[in-house]
């Protein structure tokens, strides 16, 4: 999974694929980011300037039309998923106390 940005509103337009981390615009998507789609536990927060300093808003949906100060304005983004832990269990009941744990996570 991954966040995808577009150019235009309404997922349109050029657009970007970007995985978890800090990331700063080439000028091909500078100042131009106006849509996005965001995966369900993920966090996208756009960054007036490249330097991940100026106006800032963190959005953690599809947004159709990013609204505000950042339309059109970000320079960066840092991109967040969801932390991944492993779900605990106690084994068979075979008569041992050991316990178990099994990474239930998957890659997608």
């Amino acid at each position: 999974m991954s966040v995808t940005v577009y150019a235009d509103v309404d997922y349109k337009g050029k657009s970007a694929t970007l995985n978890a981390g800090r990331h700063k615009l080439d000028s091909s998507m500078n100042d131009c980011i106006s849509s996005l789609r965001i995966p369900a536990g993920w966090t996208a927060t756009l960054y007036e300037h490249a330097d991940f300093t100026g106006d800032q808003v963190t959005l953690d949906a599809d947004t159709r039309k990013v609204e505000g100060n950042l339309h059109d304005k970000a320079s960066a983004i840092v991109v967040v998923e969801p932390e991944k832990t492993p779900d605990y269990y106690f084994g068979p009941d075979n008569g041992d106390d050991w316990f178990y744990f099994e990474d239930t996570t998957t890659s997608d």
